[in-house]
């Protein structure tokens, strides 16, 4: 407990440390005006400096980084400007339609990646690890939005089998339960996919490895030499030990899964994390753009911790400090 709070304390202060980054880099970079973007240009001067007074543009940047820290540390995140209403308000409203595919895609990479990679390791130096690993490659090194496009190509428009876009269809309300149910996965299949399957190919490959590297270890020689049974060896010595390096990696792809992939979004109309972000910065949201900073770095944050919590119960030899 006493490593989880000062792990949690730390987070905070990171958290805060990348949110002053951005915060002053969006005001200092050159960028087109508040007025520019937002305002009437038939508007009076007085009643732009009366709206910028009221998002508090018209101070200097010192004044509005204190104004900004002061409301952040009483649970304030501020106001959109371009969804005109509180910032945490939008982060939760997108973030709901990116767990929506997020969390499928994280238990399609980590549940088929890893059974691939054992699987592929089992049978190591034959045809279908051969087969397995070139496959892997391939999907590894494929780019999202090409596979996505790929994806919506062949099952959207050639075979018709799910929608190409948006997280359920325009008679979603009319719908009974089991209806919206099967509505919804069929709207999250190609997304999830699409987002899953990098991280799935990395996943298998680096387990495949791991356990390659176990069966050569001296212990697991002498299990065999024992005469141990298959199993036993295979899941008591080389599983537990094979499995704890991919605990780093949920640590570092659990931010692409909760915090949103841009490219997803934007090529499968999802209203989540990814195209939020992309809309505030070239809106010049600027309250929206450092919210979504500090909950992603908080997310990116949290995976390590969580890594590290993994790592302490999956391996008694390891300690916290």
């Amino acid at each position: 407990m006493g490593f989880i709070l000062k792990r949690l304390i730390n987070s905070i202060f990171l958290s805060f440390g990348i949110a002053i980054v951005v915060f002053l880099l969006l005001r200092i970079l050159p960028s087109v005006s508040f007025s520019d973007i937002y305002l009437n240009p038939r508007l009076s001067e007085e009643m732009i400096r009366r709206i910028k007074s009221a998002y508090g543009l018209d101070e200097p940047i010192s004044i509005q980084f204190l104004n900004w820290l002061k409301e952040i540390i009483t649970g304030n995140l501020g106001f959109s400007f371009i969804y005109r209403k509180p910032v945490i308000n939008c982060i939760m409203e997108s973030l709901s339609s990116t767990l929506t595919i997020g969390i499928p895609a994280l238990v399609f990479s980590f549940g088929v990646g890893i059974l691939i990679g054992i699987q592929s390791a089992r049978n190591r130096g034959k045809l279908i690890d051969r087969i397995t690993t070139s496959s892997l490659l391939v999907l590894y090194s494929i780019p999202s939005f090409w596979l996505g496009i790929i994806l919506i190509h062949l099952f959207s428009y050639t075979f018709r089998l799910f929608p190409p876009s948006g997280l359920h269809s325009f008679n979603f309300n009319e719908l009974n339960f089991f209806e919206k149910i099967f509505d919804l996965l069929r709207h999250i299949f190609l997304p999830a996919l699409t987002l899953g399957t990098p991280p799935m190919a990395a996943i298998a490959r680096f387990t495949r490895n791991t356990m390659l590297k176990v069966l050569s270890q001296t212990y697991i020689k002498t299990a065999i030499a024992k005469g141990l049974d298959q199993k036993t060896i295979f899941y008591r010595h080389i599983l537990p030990n094979a499995l704890l390096p991919v605990i780093t990696l949920f640590g570092l792809y659990l931010p692409i899964f909760f915090a949103g992939s841009i490219v997803i979004e934007e090529i499968f109309s999802i209203p989540g994390i990814g195209k939020s972000t992309v809309d505030s910065i070239l809106q010049r949201d600027y309250p929206l753009t450092v919210g979504i900073t500090l909950f992603v770095s908080f997310i990116v944050i949290l995976g390590n911790l969580i890594s590290d919590i993994l790592y302490s119960i999956f391996d008694p030899r390891i300690r916290l400090k």
